[in-house]
């Protein structure tokens, strides 16, 4: 969603988690303050949905972001800017096993996601690095 936000030149873009709550606090302040449209994509825990334990939600936010599963990020008219950097990302499988959701996963899906996961964050990297 986010990108297909600023392919539409929305001019303030981010990803936010309150596991990260400066760091959301801030983003959504910015968006409010922007002139014209902004959008920001957050992540929030749902220990009912994903049938994890509810003290667990803020770990399981940061390894959302610690893995790269979802990227904390800013695009300012266009202009990508890493708001958490992560030089060595985590096993997507330390975010999986916490939830209920994904017990099913086998071991060859998991390393397709944690591929997945390894390439879209190096695309972002890039994104970042030419900005």
């Amino acid at each position: 969603m986010p990108a297909i936000a600023a392919d539409h030149n929305i001019p303030y873009v981010a990803t936010a988690c309150p596991s990260y709550p400066i760091d959301l606090m801030d983003k959504v302040a910015k968006g409010a303050a922007t002139d014209g449209p902004a959008y920001v994509h957050i992540l929030n825990v749902c220990p009912t949905g994903w049938r994890c334990n509810p003290e667990l939600s803020i770990e399981i936010g940061r390894l959302a972001v610690q893995t790269g599963i979802f990227p904390l990020f800013e695009i300012e008219n266009g202009s990508y800017k890493l708001s958490v950097d992560i030089p060595k990302l985590k096993p997507v499988d330390e975010y999986l096993k916490l939830q209920g959701r994904f017990r099913h996963l086998s071991e060859e899906t998991i390393k397709e996601i944690q591929d997945r996961t390894n390439r879209e964050y190096t695309k972002l990297i890039e994104k970042v690095n030419n900005s």
